[in-house]
């Protein structure tokens, strides 16, 4: 509708007045321009009517939809006399509306006003190649402060539409010689026009400064988003005292990663299937040695990074300057993207030995999560300087797997008859290797194990236990046996490492050539625990009094857990020497070490058999042991090398007792019970890897073949840890098939169901509504969420011989890992978080200062002090249950420069105290809560320096040990160190507090005591790890 007699400035003619009548839906132009209805009062007899309609109420937005809105006709009497019916508006894509026009109920008409001008159709193209923000052109002369700029402009390149970076790339130029780009993302469709602040990098100043991107500010522009996934941008000259400042442009355009998602719903387009391989071992982030540049490779395309074949992927943190085999080695600044994220653009960041860890930065690159667990990296040519790609090399993840079952601790001469057969020194090792027996999870030994095992020779084993998780990579001594002697050969050490997942990874070598036959050892933990899960031996001959019959000599060729009995009293293994002849056998066999307690678990113990020239002439295979509830122990006897048979000591059974022996569980059959007539497979909804079945007698979902147990004592499971809480599933199939029913699972509080969805049986637990029996431990190193999942079949009757299921899980705080903060933060809030893997949880620790003693005003941007200004700080923790946990400040202290172990520093707060010598600190808070606050009046080190970095050691404490918060003001508030309830330190930094530059005459030169004491920057990062086991009882 474009009736120029609508316009709001045009009065009626009495002789010609307008009436509207019509209804439907309209769009208003003026002259051919755009228009809507006013939104304000229109005075009466204008727009060429009596009564002029408009708006009463704003237009709505693009996501706001249609929308109702009231009209108001202007009369003698005001501007809303009359009111006519209301109608329905839309905003459209491209900054116009349109109307469903109702006929008024007075002569009245919609009045027209003309649209301003819309900068998506009103602009000047800029296609100009140099400013090209991937490009390397040594052209330098442009500058954009000598341009006219007038209005607003879109941004080309070579003919593709391009936009403003909103990276900084150091050695930047686009034409000039300070790339001017975007402080922040660009605007939607809905926010209109926004105003961006612009700030420039200089090609040279990132080689000697530790901000250098971003380090020149230049005159904030306006930029709008338009329809059809552009920009325009109303360029102004820039700051004239920046060095030939030039507005860069860049390909990576939203509109671009939109169709490049698009095009990729075609396989045969997924750069997840249409990658190159990168398999380069000397780009691993422990390697070093030499200079190899990417600038000079050729880059194309899509590549997926491995190590000698196996997956790997781009570092997410910090790599020090030379390795890589690069000068500068170059890692992804943000998290990998999930599988659903698609494709994402990640900032680049290396750093050399004179700057920071992200003071280079190379162009971005786009990043895909792919089915199958790995990342394709669409890697571009760095900018220059010597700079390289690196890889995470990580041995719990980038490892050989090793599965032979020839490398079992029990395959004594390789089951009784082959000799050593096979030979570690003819095996071509190369990198990390995990251990497993027939699928499960296994490990090194780490005591002496006898020759002819394990396939070999000489049996290899670990001389020293294995490290823990915060170990890291420890290097271990090997020990090979020669007939008796444990300890005859030494082969070259290894490296070992701890992973989370309760596992271990091993750098095997070569072993020694000397040595006849080598080949490493391996065995496994139980998965169920042997308490529930045994044989019974109940024979009399075992006895520790009882001498071998020559005409029937016993020896031991069995294996497995064993429970021991004597004519049905509980029995145990004697712990001292026993006499040759004696337990019916040549070479009776006993512990050579104490039984464990109940909270040990399941610990080893090495076996001697007694011979005729001592009580340890004969030394079998280690054995496990397991203190048991109820004050017993069971075993995991291995067949012996000679004739000996395990002896029960007789010595300590009490006449008095009469226990009668415990049925073998090995070889019971599980069953479910179930109640009622049910309609069979038609109530079971079983999903795509379940199949109806019977079992038992009873109907329920069956595995399919590509999901059952591949081991009789595993369960298919998963587990969550976040913040204070945990979830487990386990497959339903599965379950069915060991003899239990989904609805007779609960955690420790039998209110607490499981509940069955596409086919997992799932539970939760968490620290609010829902504890559901959940435990909170401290052990010394981590705080333990311990819960478990429990099946007790429906019995009648007074005793029961079916089987009880129990799966333990646990979510643990372990000590914080070290992650420096090194960096200058504007504003002025240090925050310190990681992001885990799925699994794992996400806690953070902010410091910040404010402006107030109330602490309700945080300072916002750069802080402008004054000497002798009284400074409030508080740091707190996020992320954790504030019922359970209190942060403790431990120690604060300020440098002059961001470096936490600087010489030069003053201590703020001491062992959890104000220093006695500065009386200006005040602690307000501190052990009390989730949040720590204290105060101190605005110092300088000397006349030259004008900023503080302040740092901060704090720790986690359990609020139920009562010993969090500390009397300071007592005399005597050292307190002993915490015994369970503490996690090691870790620290925070904040920086810099800046002297206002108006008090310089004020300057004194304070006295500055230089600290001796050592201090750990470590920020806090609390992971989640789940622990998971299982048992079945009897």
């Amino acid at each position: 509708m474009d009736e120029t007699w609508r316009a709001t400035n045009n009065s009626y003619n009495s002789s010609n007045i307008r009436c509207d009548y019509f209804q439907g839906w309209y769009r208003l132009f003026y002259n051919g321009q755009s228009a809507q209805m006013p939104e304000s009062c229109v005075n009466q007899y204008m727009c060429g009517t009596y009564y002029p309609m408009w708006l009463n109420g704003s237009h709505p937005r693009l996501e706001d939809g249609v929308v109702t809105r009231q009209v108001c006709g202007s009369g003698w009497s005001g501007c809303c006399t009359y009111k006519s019916l209301p109608i329905q508006v839309k905003a459209c894509p491209g900054n116009y509306y349109v109307y469903e026009f109702a006929r008024p109920v007075i002569c009245g008409a919609y009045c027209a006003v003309c649209l301003p001008s819309d900068p998506c159709y009103n602009y000047t193209i800029l296609d100009e190649y140099w400013r090209d923000i991937q490009a390397n052109y040594y052209y330098s002369s442009g500058n954009d402060s000598l341009v006219e700029w007038r209005g607003w402009y879109r941004l080309y390149l070579r003919g593709l539409s391009a936009q403003m970076s909103e990276w900084c790339v150091s050695t930047t130029q686009c034409g000039g010689e300070t790339g001017l780009s975007l402080n922040g993302s660009h605007p939607r469709l809905q926010d209109g026009v926004v105003t961006r602040e612009v700030v420039g990098t200089n090609d040279w100043v990132w080689m000697w400064s530790s901000s250098s991107c971003g380090s020149y500010k230049s005159n904030s522009i306006r930029v709008k988003a338009c329809p059809g996934d552009y920009y325009v941008y109303e360029l102004v000259k820039p700051n004239a005292s920046i060095p030939r400042p030039m507005y860069c442009a860049d390909y990576c355009t939203e509109v671009q990663l939109f169709a490049t998602i698009f095009a990729f719903q075609n396989i045969s387009s997924d750069p997840c299937y249409n990658y190159k391989s990168l398999d380069r071992p000397w780009r691993a982030n422990n390697e070093s040695g030499t200079y190899i540049c990417d600038y000079s490779f050729s880059w194309n395309g899509w590549y997926r990074l491995f190590y000698r074949g196996m997956n790997i992927q781009l570092p997410e943190t910090c790599v020090s300057s030379y390795r890589c085999n690069t000068q500068i080695p170059l890692w992804l600044n943000g998290p990998h993207p999930q599988t659903e994220d698609g494709v994402v653009i990640r900032e680049v960041c290396g750093g050399t030995y004179w700057t920071q860890c992200c003071d280079y930065k190379t162009r971005p690159i786009r990043v895909k999560a792919c089915p199958g667990n790995y990342y394709v990296y669409e890697l571009v040519r760095p900018n220059s300087w010597c700079a390289g790609y690196c890889t995470n090399y990580d041995p719990c993840i980038n490892y050989n797997t090793l599965n032979d079952s020839w490398r079992n601790i029990l395959s004594y001469g390789y089951i009784y008859g082959s000799s050593a057969n096979y030979d570690d020194t003819g095996v071509n090792w190369d990198g990390w290797y995990r251990l497993f027996l027939n699928g499960l999870s296994a490990q090194m030994p780490e005591w002496c194990v006898s020759y002819l095992a394990c396939g070999g020779f000489s049996s290899l084993w670990l001389a020293g236990s294995h490290p823990r998780l915060e170990d890291g990579v420890v290097t271990r001594d090997i020990y090979g046996s020669y007939f008796e002697q444990c300890s005859y050969y030494r082969s070259d050490p290894i490296q070992v490492k701890a992973c989370p997942g309760n596992y271990y990874v091993y750098k095997f070598t070569r072993p020694d050539l000397s040595i006849p036959s080598p080949a490493y050892l391996r065995f496994t933990t139980p998965s169920v625990d042997p308490c529930y899960n045994y044989n019974s031996l109940d024979e009399t001959w075992r006895a520790t009094n009882n001498s071998y019959n020559s005409s029937n000599i016993r020896c031991d060729y069995s294996q497995g857990w064993y429970r021991l009995f004597y004519n049905g009293q509980s029995a145990q293994i004697p712990e001292s020497c026993v006499n040759q002849y004696m337990c019916g056998t040549y070479i009776p066999m006993w512990l050579n070490g104490s039984h464990p307690r109940l909270e040990d678990g399941v610990v080893t113990r090495q076996v001697c058999g007694s011979g005729w020239s001592g009580c340890c002439t004969y030394r079998s295979f280690p054995i496990q042991v397991k203190a048991c509830p109820g004050n017993y122990y069971v075993y995991e006897f291995v067949s012996p090398v000679f004739c000996g048979a395990y002896c029960a000591d007789v010595t300590r059974l009490s006449a008095a007792s009469s226990t009668t022996a415990a049925t073998p569980t090995a070889f019971i059959t599980p069953t479910v019970i179930t109640t009622g007539v049910r309609d069979h497979c038609s109530e079971l909804s079983c999903s795509e890897d379940e199949h109806c079945g019977e079992k038992n007698g009873v109907y329920g979902c069956l595995c399919n073949t590509n999901h059952s147990r591949w081991h009789s004592e595993s369960f298919d499971f998963s587990e969550t840890c976040e913040s204070s809480s945990g979830s487990m599933s386990v497959s339903r199939c599965q379950l069915f098939e060991a003899g239990f029913s989904a609805d007779i699972l609960h955690l420790n509080d039998p209110s607490c169901k499981g509940t069955v969805r596409n086919g997992r049986v799932e539970f939760h637990f968490d620290n609010n509504e829902h504890i559901c029996g959940t435990n909170l431990v401290a052990n010394g190193t981590h705080f333990i969420y311990d819960n478990f999942i429990l099946g007790t079949p429906r019995t009648e009757g007074l005793i029961s011989r079916e089987k009880i299921l129990k799966l333990s899980f646990s979510c643990a705080y372990p000590q914080t890992q070290t992650l420096s903060m090194n960096v200058e933060i504007n504003p002025l809030e240090s925050i310190v978080h990681k992001s885990l893997p799925a699994g794992e949880g996400r806690y953070r620790v902010r410091m910040i200062p404010y402006q107030d003693d109330e602490f309700t005003r945080p300072f916002t941007g750069s802080l402008d002090a004054e000497l002798n200004q009284e400074m409030h700080v508080e740091v707190r923790v996020e992320g954790v249950d504030s019922r359970q946990f209190a942060l403790v400040i431990d120690t604060c202290w300020a440098t002059p420069v961001n470096d936490p172990d600087y010489s030069l520093r003053w201590d703020l707060i001491v062992q959890e105290c104000p220093n006695p010598n500065d009386d200006t600190v005040e602690l307000l808070q501190n052990g009390v809560s989730t949040s720590s606050r204290f105060s101190f009046r605005m110092f300088i080190f000397t006349a030259n320096s004008t900023k503080l970095y302040l740092h901060c050691a704090v720790q986690l404490c359990l609020l139920s040990s009562n010993h969090c918060s500390v009397n300071c003001n007592s005399g005597q508030h050292w307190r002993k160190r915490r015994s369970l309830d503490f996690h090691d330190s870790s620290s925070i930094s904040m920086g810099p507090l800046m002297l206002s530059e108006g008090n310089t005459d004020k300057w004194v030169k304070d006295k500055v005591k230089v600290s001796k004491a050592s201090s750990l920057c470590a920020s806090l990062m609390v992971l989640f790890v789940f622990m998971m086991s299982f048992l079945i009882l009897l």
